[in-house]
This record gives C-alpha cells, sequence and structure tokens, in this order.
C-alpha cells in the first residue's frame, strides 16, 4: 500500500506525464560519463541502451533518482572496426553506443578526480596494462616477421615500443661530443680504422705546382 499510494503522489506531482512502461534494470545498463572539461554543469551524458528512447531516459531518471530534466539530445556512436582474437581474427564492427544528453533542472558538479589512488589499485592495474599491451605488441611484431631480441623486451615502454625517449637522449648526447661511440660487436680482423690508421692531415695537404702524379 505504501508503494502505490508514493507512485501515485509522483505522479500527482510530475511536472509532465510519465509513461507506463516498466523498465528492468538488471536488463539495462546506463552509464554517467564524467563531463569534458568546459562542458557546463546543467549537461549531463549518459550511456544508455541501444532501445532507450528520449521518453524512456526522461522517465528513468525522475522515477529512480527524483532527478528533472529540460531536454533531451540523443546521438550514436559508431565504433571503429575491430579484429577478433587479439588482432588475429576475421575483422569486424562492434555494435554502437547511443549517449544521451539531458538538461538539467539543477546542475550537477562532478567531484575532483583523487590525487591518491592507491585505494583502487592503481599501481596494480598500470601494470596489468602495460604487460598487455607489451604482449601485444610482441605478438605483432612477430606475426610480422620482425620479432623483438631477448634483450630488447626489458626495454619496452608502456606503449610496448621502445624507449624512444632514451634513444633520443643518447643522440643528442652523441652530437654534443659528451659520449663516444662504442660497440661490442666483434669486427672482421680485415677491418681498418680510417681515423687510427690513415693520417688525414697529411693526406689532404695539396701538392706543389712542380710535382706530378705516376700513373700506370
Amino acid at each position: 500500500m505504501a508503494t502505490a499510494a508514493a507512485g501515485e503522489a509522483a505522479l500527482r506531482k510530475a511536472p509532465f506525464r510519465i509513461g507506463g512502461k516498466k523498465v528492468f534494470l538488471p536488463n539495462h545498463v546506463i552509464t554517467f560519463v564524467r563531463p569534458k572539461p568546459r562542458q557546463p554543469a546543467n549537461l549531463a551524458t549518459f550511456i544508455v541502451p541501444l532501445q532507450f528512447n528520449k521518453l524512456d531516459f526522461r522517465d528513468y531518471l525522475y522515477n529512480v533518482y527524483n532527478v528533472e530534466v529540460r531536454a533531451v539530445r540523443s546521438f550514436i556512436n559508431g565504433q571503429a572496426p575491430r579484429q577478433k582474437h587479439d588482432g588475429t581474427g576475421p575483422w569486424y564492427r562492434p555494435r554502437s553506443k547511443k549517449m544521451m544528453t539531458v538538461e538539467l533542472l539543477k546542475p550537477f558538479v562532478w567531484p575532483e578526480v583523487p590525487e591518491d589512488l592507491k585505494g583502487w589499485d592503481k599501481e596494480m592495474h598500470e601494470a596489468q596494462q602495460k604487460a598487455r599491451t607489451q604482449s601485444w605488441r610482441v605478438r605483432e611484431k612477430f606475426q610480422g616477421g620482425h620479432p623483438y631480441l631477448l634483450e630488447q623486451l626489458d626495454e619496452l615502454d608502456e606503449s610496448g615500443a621502445l624507449a624512444r625517449e632514451a634513444l633520443k637522449k643518447q643522440a643528442e648526447e652523441l652530437r654534443a661530443g659528451e659520449r663516444v661511440w662504442t660497440t661490442d660487436a666483434v669486427l672482421d680482423e680485415k677491418w681498418t680504422e680510417v681515423e687510427t690508421d690513415i693520417d688525414l692531415a697529411d693526406s689532404a695537404e695539396p701538392k706543389s705546382e712542380g710535382e706530378s702524379t705516376k700513373s700506370t
């Protein structure tokens, strides 16, 4: 009786006509999306099921959260094509996402992102993401016929590529003369170091006018 009375009171108080469609929450997932930096506080964006229309969502916000809205705008976000099985299977296009932006009667300001994220296991999630990305990059290189060397696997950064910043820093040091190029590669015995075996200064001196070159 109390539930029926509360429903009748809500119908009388609502500033608009409420639909009679029954919505079962386990069958629908609605996500409240954090707004963009310059989005006004009276606009809220949600990801809703594809079968939802504007009136359904307006009634849902009012009946569940007692939130009144002035207007509802909807649009479909098409997903980019991708491959199944981590990039090795056939191409397909994921199901599109339906977004709805509502104009709130009372503005809502999102709380600031906490600086200390240890309570949400941020380090563990970052390590898992790094491992997944590196595994995908290694698999991609192997399939392309250019696998990484074993000693290079420890040098992969979060993006799964070789540490470009370290290579850039080494190149700048070489150009500035702060680093000397060295290699552990074993060269052939017949290899001649030009800088040590040939005196470039003597070979570059111009010959006098009276000197002549012998030709064979």
